[in-house]
């Protein structure tokens, strides 16, 4: 049976509301991912379309939005300019910001596939100043007229451009500003937010309890019978190593370089009379927040319930945790081991905090049982040191990488630290929602990586212990690559602790599920033993970058 045959992409314009093609038609379901169905080296852009990655679009836009206080730092002296394109416009979220701002520019958004907002959904004087249409900058030239647009937008394409098209679209990009016009591109670089085996390992004990739970209706899960031997390899630098091997694959076999924000100058210099690039700016973890509550314990009649809690005859019933007052995220802090140079803008701190020897899992709201009835189980310190805490900055700025080619200072509009250093704590916790939601967002290209090192490339994935997991030498193939997703997504979750960020908001955090009593001591054990963990973690292991971002300003000549 001969293979199925791909939809063949078709570039229209939508224009005047009026839509030409359904919204499907060009895309690709891969394990219920949507995706555009375009050769990867005609487009390589690996993320897919589904609607928690298009609004990450919309939460950039809002964060930059909150920062910059406009839609653009551009310095426009005659005005705002009269006709704007948004290149790799995604869903078209700057469009509808830019066309409240400027009331008078007219719009298009250009990009590879059809997922902007449709223009019968907008207000009339809204929607006849936009216009989608739809192509491959990579492969064609872009269909518009020589000094036609007097802004270019560009947020966030450093994903899908190879390293050798930049020059190229560039140039394309110079060609269709008029004369005086300006191009403004926002980027960031390709992160794999990771995370230290200490704080990773209590999460996996947890997971691995449910294997030997007996529940109250007496049955139980069932526990796997141990892996067999394998040779012993090299200590991974961390959990979830195999998958950042894949995600950086995925980029590398494309070509596309992991940090556009280092290479975008030489591009810029080349095609542009004067360039202003703001310094890099890289974005810390969020702190660590307190551990949560331990739950209810369970009834001393739960069993004799038989495990049926939704029962309407029942006695037990979930009861919510009273109200208390919102426990705000710990600020960005810095562990350096004793005798360590602080950062020049850093204060120390006396308070009690989770880092600090006085802190204990009351301060959580917990309820601990005490040393004789239950021991923490033994983690690999990760040093020997106590660290010492320090208030640090929630972003680093490298203002090496600042320049302006006139020779003058770059422009004010670009320098917003004041506006950074209003941010709270918890917008370091979306900075890694959203770098943590990009590679997710990769998963179906990284398990195609996956499935060609399996065929060329095997002893890559054993060096990596893609045959080494106990938990996984059962599972074949895509369920392999399944568990591994969705455990770091699971680690990923309890970093950036929503419900923290809910409780500074002063929203009530639901109530977690009621443990046994032999569970319940366990969940302390695993609790003490993170705490032990965070008292010694080192600076690096606390909070790395967990995302980079840069901006650059280009002007053409007269």
């Amino acid at each position: 049976m001969p293979p199925l045959a791909l939809p063949r992409p078709t570039f229209e314009s939508i224009t005047n509301g009026r839509r030409v093609l359904p919204r499907n038609k060009g895309f690709l379901n891969k394990f219920g991912h949507k995706h555009h169905s375009f050769d990867p080296e005609k487009a390589p852009y690996p993320l897919s379309y589904d609607r928690q990655v298009l609004e990450l679009e919309s939460m950039d836009h809002a964060f930059v939005r909150r920062i910059m206080k406009s839609v653009s730092v551009v310095p426009f002296p005659d005005g705002p300019p009269q006709r704007s394109l948004d290149l790799g416009c995604g869903g078209g979220t700057w469009i509808l910001e830019a066309a409240k701002e400027w009331p008078d520019c007219h719009f298009v958004g250009f990009d590879l596939v059809d997922v902007q907002v449709p223009l019968s959904l907008l207000e009339p004087d809204v929607a006849k100043r936009i216009t989608w249409l739809h192509g491959n900058f990579l492969t064609t030239k872009l269909p518009f007229d020589d000094d036609e647009f007097d802004h270019v937008h560009m947020h966030g394409l450093g994903q899908g451009i190879p390293e050798n098209k930049w020059g190229m679209l560039f140039e394309e990009v110079n060609r269709v500003l008029s004369p005086g016009g300006v191009v403004e591109v926002l980027e960031h670089d390709i992160t794999f937010p990771t995370l230290p085996s200490w704080f990773t390992a209590p999460l996996r004990l947890r997971n691995k309890r449910s294997d030997s739970i007996h529940h109250p209706n007496g049955s139980r899960n069932r526990t796997a019978s141990p892996p067999p031997a394998s040779p012993v390899l090299k200590p991974l630098a961390h959990d979830h190593a195999l998958l950042e091997s894949l995600y950086f694959g995925v980029f590398q076999s494309r070509f596309i370089n992991l940090h556009p924000t280092a290479i975008l100058p030489i591009h810029f210099t080349s095609n542009f009379r004067r360039v202003d690039s703001a310094p890099t700016v890289h974005f810390r973890m969020p702190a660590l927040p307190p551990l949560q509550a331990l739950p209810q314990p369970l009834p001393p009649n739960a069993l004799l319930l038989g495990g049926d809690s939704d029962r309407s005859d029942s006695s037990f019933q979930l009861i919510a945790s009273p109200a208390v007052p919102p426990t705000p995220r710990p600020v960005s802090v810095s562990f350096s081991s004793t005798g360590s140079r602080q950062t020049c803008n850093s204060t120390s701190t006396e308070k009690s905090s989770i880092f600090d020897r006085s802190f204990s899992i009351a301060d959580t709201n917990t309820q601990p049982t005490s040393p004789s009835e239950c021991s923490s189980p033994t983690f690999p310190p990760p040093s020997t040191k106590i660290a010492q805490v320090t208030e640090q900055p929630r972003y680093d700025v490298d203002w090496s990488s600042a320049e302006c080619t006139t020779g003058t200072a770059v422009p004010a509009r670009m320098h917003v630290w004041e506006e950074f250093d209003k941010l709270a704590e918890s917008s370091l916790a979306m900075q890694l929602h959203w770098s943590y939601q990009s590679v997710l967002a990769c998963q179906e290209s990284m398990w195609e990586e996956l499935v060609d090192r399996m065929r060329n490339r095997p002893e890559e994935l054993r060096e990596l212990g893609w045959e080494s997991d106990p938990e996984l030498y059962q599972l074949e193939g895509r369920a392999k690559f399944q568990v591994l997703v969705e455990r770091y997504k699971r680690d990923m979750e309890a970093r950036v602790s929503l419900w923290c960020s809910l409780r500074e908001l002063g929203w009530p955090v639901p109530p977690r599920e009621p443990l046994s009593k032999a569970e319940l001591v366990k969940e302390e054990q695993l609790q003490q033993a993170m705490l032990e963990a965070r008292r010694l973690a080192s600076d690096d292991d606390i909070q790395p970058p967990s995302r980079s971002v840069r901006m650059f300003l280009g002007y053409k000549d007269f």
